[in-house]
């Protein structure tokens, strides 16, 4: 073996039969090798590149500036960022991409307060200026880049005319929504940045206050080199205030556009209100009926200083089907596909079709999970964020502890009251036949359930940061026994991103329940509280943590279970996950812990796509029982929660 440059070597092989022989060679990093006269792995040249593309490296050295300075630098250089890319197609226009980097490397510096500085750019020692555009340069040509940065600015005197008066009610998102705030004020480093941000907050804090017209009549700077500080003097014109003026509709033609401009729920007449119109928006995507939904806002007010709006829509195929496959070694496969109208009537009604078989772990059909179900959804019936939702399902589950078929009917209305807060009631009747090893029940459950849920998540199927809360209430009758009680389920999980760019979340879940007025026997097996399995304790089978009686899970009154996890970003589409679960159900309606809880400790894989992260998890149970398997395996997707 011969050693070469750049760690590259040859193993040259003999091999006797015949007079054959065979050369290998590998690089680092390994491109391409050669195998009997082939070569395999080879990158074919590209068939786009010109001719006389013009290839380069480039260095950039920043004189006196720390590593941060340094990476913004970096950052800004279209060179450097470009380095790898296809390289310019002639010289003229490698030239241009050099001389436009004075630019890019100055606003750099401005961003972050440098206002003294030097760019110094040689191409193969010269200076481009003196370059013509058709000359012949080196492959690569060397660009050099010497950054002098110079002193770091700091505001001197701030100065804002027009500035909106104080209102706390319009800070509605709890974000910082003034100048000072994001740091324009005396003695500040003087970032371009924050000059350019606080103009948008001056704006978007007029907006608020009922002045759609707002604007920056100009900026004023200037930089005072012998004390290294610049003044800043912005002019704000917030124009008048403005109502809400009358909402064209264009695009819609399946959907009603009387009906779509009434779910934005824009009142003509009212005060101007930036928040109303970015609900409005919200709502209308909501309704799955819209590709794209925009709402335009007139250049000028009318006669009697109303904002005229336009609301441009673009419908979607009004019919959609899919479905999906799980799998968990502890709880076999599953599959499930739907069918939904999205636009029944014209006024956005949803009917959707849905079956599921679930548990497929034996080749006995018996033994699997069915369920269908009918829904049927009618968004805005009260108000524009007012829904109804009837649903018509049959089920049959087959755990290993007992089989229950059921039929359940429900008619519930679901009421946003925020964008993130919104409250449910309705009514509920569920017959079921449960056969378990005491026998067989028939039962006959009616309720009224009533639910509270807050969702602050940025993501629902990938949150880096909020809260998901439910808040369940079900008062209930069971016909069979006669039994009066109610039902108590709630959970709540939360996000916090450790890094800026949030490739390192934490998240946490906590979850319990409790059934009050009827003994476990007394209950239907599908209305107890089971914990185990992919969204529970994973690691321990569907269902199977709970009170026992005879050796067999029975279901339990109450339950609690908790999970933490770790999530990293290895790569943009890789992630990786570590997790401990808890938790157990219990035979009294409040939790006792005389049997304790049930912990798991696993690790995940996650492959990001445009839907969310694929999830791959592994857990393994610490205080297993006997029958229990050593480990679980589940995949699905979407995180665990």
């Amino acid at each position: 073996m011969q050693a070469q440059a750049r760690g590259r070597f040859r193993a040259v092989a003999g091999l006797l039969a015949g007079a054959a022989s065979a050369v290998l060679v590998l690089a680092a990093p390994v491109q391409a090798f050669e195998l009997f006269g082939h070569r395999f792995f080879e990158k074919a040249a590209d068939p786009d590149l010109s001719p006389d593309a013009q290839r380069y490296s480039v260095t950039i050295d920043t004189v006196g500036g720390d590593d941060s300075l340094h990476g913004a630098i970096l950052d800004g250089s279209a060179l450097w960022s470009g380095r790898d890319d296809t390289p310019p197609p002639s010289t003229a226009a490698f030239l241009a991409r050099v001389n436009a980097e004075y630019g890019r490397i100055m606003a750099a510096l401005y961003r972050e307060g440098r206002y003294g500085g030097a760019v110094d750019i040689k191409v193969d020692g010269r200076d481009p200026e003196t370059i013509a555009p058709d000359a012949r340069l080196d492959q690569p040509a060397k660009v050099a880049i010497r950054v002098t940065p110079g002193p770091l600015f700091r505001f001197g005197q701030v100065n804002v005319v027009g500035a909106p008066p104080d209102d706390p009610a319009t800070d509605r998102d709890f974000k910082k929504t003034t100048p000072a705030e994001i740091g324009l004020k005396a003695g500040e480093p003087a970032r371009a940045g924050v000059v350019t941000g606080s103009e948008k907050l001056l704006v978007d804090a007029w907006r608020k206050l009922g002045h759609p017209l707002a604007t920056i009549l100009k900026r004023d700077t200037i930089a005072q080199h012998d004390t290294s500080t610049l003044d800043v003097t912005i002019t704000v014109d917030p124009g008048p205030v403005a109502t809400l003026g009358p909402l064209a509709v264009t695009g819609a033609t399946r959907v009603d556009p009387a009906y779509a401009a009434w779910m934005t729920g824009l009142q003509p007449g009212t005060r101007y209100d930036p928040v109303a119109l970015d609900r409005a928006q919200k709502n209308l995507r909501r309704l799955q009926v819209f590709s794209s939904q925009r709402i335009e806002e007139a250049k000028t007010l009318g006669p009697n200083g109303e904002l005229p709006l336009t609301l441009n829509v673009a419908e979607r195929p009004p019919r959609v089907f899919g479905g999906g496959v799980t799998y968990a070694t502890e709880d076999g496969a599953g599959v499930e596909a739907y069918w939904q109208h999205r636009n029944l009537f014209g006024h956005a009604e949803q009917l959707r079709l849905s079956g599921a078989v679930s548990g497929v772990n034996s080749v006995d059909p018996t033994d699997f999970n069915y369920d269908l179900a009918a829904t049927f959804t009618r968004p805005g019936v009260i108000t524009p964020f007012t829904d109804i939702t009837a649903l018509l399902e049959a089920s049959r589950d087959t755990p290993d502890t007992y089989t229950e078929t059921a039929i359940k009917a429900k008619v519930a209305l679901s009421h946003a009251l925020t964008e993130q807060l919104s409250v449910s009631g309705g009514l509920a009747v569920t017959a079921s036949r449960d056969e378990d090893t005491d026998g067989t029940d028939e039962f006959l459950l009616a309720s009224l359930p009533f639910g509270l849920t807050y969702d602050s998540r940025d993501d629902k199927n990938d949150p880096h940061t909020g809260f998901n809360a439910r808040f369940n209430l079900e008062p209930f009758y069971e016909a069979s026994f006669g039994n009066l009680g109610v039902i108590t389920d709630a959970a709540v999980a939360g996000y916090l991103p450790v890094d800026r760019e949030g490739r390192f979340v934490l998240a946490g879940r906590l979850a319990g329940g409790s059934i009050l007025g009827a003994s476990v026997s007394e209950m239907p097996n599908g209305r107890l509280f089971y914990a185990g399995g992919g969204s529970s304790v994973r690691g321990y089978a569907f269902r199977s943590l709970g009170p026992e009686e005879n050796g067999a899970v029975v279901g339990g009154l109450s339950y609690v279970e908790a999970s933490v996890e770790a999530r990293a970003k290895v790569t943009d589409s890789i992630g990786v996950v570590g997790f401990v679960d808890a938790g157990n159900a219990f035979a009294s309606s409040y939790p006792d812990f005389a049997d304790g809880v049930r912990l798991a400790v696993g690790a995940g894989v996650r492959y990001y796509t445009g839907l969310g992260p694929v999830r791959l998890d592994v857990a393994l149970p610490v205080n297993r029982r006997s029958g229990d398997s050593r480990f679980g395996l589940y995949v699905g997707l979407g995180q665990s929660f």
